[in-house]
């Protein structure tokens, strides 16, 4: 059995949004302090981060999924 499997590729959407100049600047210095090449990838991990730590979008999903 492979240690290191092949990143899957998922379906993706483009999404055309627009941010204050200085949100976008400190993204791009986080981006390249952290080398995160891609603005897609810190914008997906940000997105989870927050899924996955809002208690209340939790417990609305926990409560969904129950019925």
């Amino acid at each position: 059995m492979a240690i290191i499997k092949a990143k899957q590729i998922k379906e993706k959407e483009q999404l055309r949004i627009f941010l204050e100049k200085d949100l976008i600047e400190k993204i791009n210095q986080y981006c390249e302090w952290a080398k995160v090449e891609k603005h897609d990838d810190f914008f997906e991990q940000a997105a989870r981060y927050v899924f996955s730590k809002d208690k209340d979008w939790v417990a609305f999903n926990k409560q969904k999924l129950g019925s």
